[in-house]
């Protein structure tokens, strides 16, 4: 079995039974959850997208909520990774399919260093998670919330693993006046979302020239949100924002552009948003956070070397070079399969979902919620404090599962998992010439 079916196989496995256990009378608090919402969840919390068809804090109870935020946990920094901690722990050695399995759920390049990374992944988890945990705790305790520290740990662990889970009915709208808990919650799902390889290297190597793949995510990730921030500032100047000083709207504009990227907390209303901030959220979601990190879409780095290739092949240029070094060829073709693939994988959810009579744009937007692993939503039309998938049927919420988890897994993986045949053949065909564009 290649890496793919593995990575496949183990989330799918994961799902069921996390599926099982919010089944559970136990799980509600109230009436039990139905299988179909149960497994909505499930795959919602594991694949960290945030997309919720049941209100989180008022349907589920103390035991559900916890069976979310292990699913979280584990959607999070991967299955493999935490399997593998578990072999650290125990003293047992990685045989090689585990070692290849692990690495290809990370974006390990070097598999020579999966033991030290793995263990930097826990410490690094634990800092920022704490951290997040103990500032948010503050928060809490200062509004008179009951349970703070357990909505710290919750909410911590959720922003980290950019799931977008709350446990309050409005995300944070009660916090969009709070820069100390915006900021914090930004800096957890950002650092979150940059990828633990590329951790690892401004934590531990500061003394050496960082990778070219971790240039690439800095720099990408550094456009998107600063170019977010100012596109959001002026759309939304004279409408969500109209009614806050300019510091506010500055933080809150940082805040809404920093979240499409995977994490899924909204601090306002979007479904009052203009057209023109939608679109833009559209494009941020669909490119996600980082390869290794805790988000989905295409990828900051996918979408980098697409903009290099296409630069350098409209200059003339044979080779794609960036920061003094050169991207393989298998790295671009990689790159354009993963884009058409996902476009594809999108518009074939969107035509299914138009089926639900519902506006276009609402099913557009969730769409390209699910895919990214975001889990904003421009709300139900029903129901208050869920997602627009509440009012899907059952074929639309299966659609939604099937896009969340090919956004976390990866429409590459997921295409390996299903499609992948070992090349028996040894001939060529000979090569003819086919005009494009």
């Amino acid at each position: 079995m290649n890496p793919a079916k593995w990575i496949f196989s183990g989330y799918l496995c994961i799902i069921l039974v996390g599926c099982l256990l919010l089944s559970l009378p136990i799980s509600s608090s109230g009436e039990r959850i139905d299988p179909v919402d149960s497994f909505f969840t499930a795959t919602s919390s594991l694949c960290v997208t945030g997309l919720i068809v049941k209100d989180t804090p008022n349907d589920f109870s103390l035991f559900g909520h916890i069976v979310i935020l292990v699913l979280i946990q584990l959607g999070g920094l991967g299955y493999m990774t935490v399997g593998s901690l578990l072999f650290l722990t125990l003293g047992r050695r990685f045989s090689i399919r585990q070692s290849t399995v692990t690495s290809e759920g990370i974006s390990l390049m070097d598999r020579g260093g999966l033991r030290s990374l793995i263990k930097r992944i826990l410490l690094f988890t634990i800092i920022f998670e704490v951290l997040g945990m103990l500032i948010f705790t503050h928060t809490f305790s200062v509004r008179n919330c009951n349970h703070p520290l357990w909505l710290g740990l919750f909410h911590s662990v959720s922003a980290f693993c950019n799931a977008g889970f709350s446990l309050f009915s409005d995300s944070f709208v009660r916090f969009q006046n709070d820069p100390l808990f915006l900021l914090t919650a930004s800096s957890l799902f950002i650092i979150g979302g940059l990828g633990f390889v590329v951790l690892a290297e401004l934590i531990t190597r500061r003394r050496k020239r960082l990778s070219l793949h971790s240039h690439i995510v800095l720099v990408t990730t550094l456009v998107l949100i600063v170019g977010g921030s100012i596109v959001f500032f002026f759309s939304e100047n004279g409408n969500l924002l109209g009614n806050h000083s300019v510091g506010t709207k500055a933080l809150l504009s940082y805040f809404e552009a920093t979240t499409p990227r995977t994490a899924g907390f909204t601090v306002l209303n979007l479904g009052r948003a203009n057209n023109c901030t939608l679109f833009f959220i559209l494009m941020l979601m669909f490119i996600g956070a980082s390869p290794g990190g805790t988000g989905g879409g295409i990828k900051t780095t996918t979408i980098g070397i697409c903009f290099l290739s296409t630069l350098q092949y409209l200059r003339g240029k044979r080779n794609v070079n960036a920061f003094g070094k050169r991207i393989r060829e298998e790295d671009i073709r990689r790159a354009f399969h993963l884009i058409g693939i996902s476009l594809a994988l999108i518009a074939f959810g969107v035509l299914v979902l138009t089926l639900e009579g519902l506006p276009f744009r609402r099913i557009l937007f969730e769409e390209l919620s699910a895919f990214g692993t975001v889990g904003l939503s421009t709300g139900s039309l029903s129901m208050a404090g869920v997602s627009l998938s509440h009012d899907f049927s059952i074929l639309g919420k299966i659609i939604i599962i099937i896009t969340m988890f090919a956004g976390r897994v990866g429409p590459l993986t997921l295409g390996f998992a299903l499609l992948e045949r070992r090349e028996l053949t040894t001939f060529k065909y000979p090569e003819e010439l086919v005009q494009v564009g």
